[in-house]
């Protein structure tokens, strides 16, 4: 499925059965090259967005109120990027820099 380069609601994804299910965290600080496949609103300000790395993994990333100024709400679905994660809080792994290929 192509989606659009939109912030999808919790309720266009039910509405539309957009099922992500196949989609991991990051598990440890790394650096990749992926394409955005989907971007989602998630509770309290927050967004998830649905990377595919390029070896294969799929990956939701969630992304912070605290990260809006870093441009992560405004990436382009079907990008490419280079990606950063970077150890957070209590052992989370976050989103730490953006890069278009």
């Amino acid at each position: 499925m192509v989606f659009e380069n939109k912030l999808y609601s919790c309720t266009e994804m039910q509405r539309q059965n957009i099922l992500t299910d196949d989609y991991e965290l990051m598990s440890g600080p790394e650096e990749v090259t992926a394409t955005l496949i989907l971007k989602a609103a998630a509770r309290n300000g927050m967004v998830r967005l649905f990377f595919a790395f390029s070896d294969g993994r799929k990956i939701i990333t969630p992304v912070f109120w605290w990260q809006r100024s870093k441009g992560f709400f405004d990436l382009t679905v079907g990008e490419t990027y280079r990606l950063r994660y970077t150890p957070g809080k209590n052992g989370m792994v976050v989103l730490a820099s953006a890069e278009p290929l």
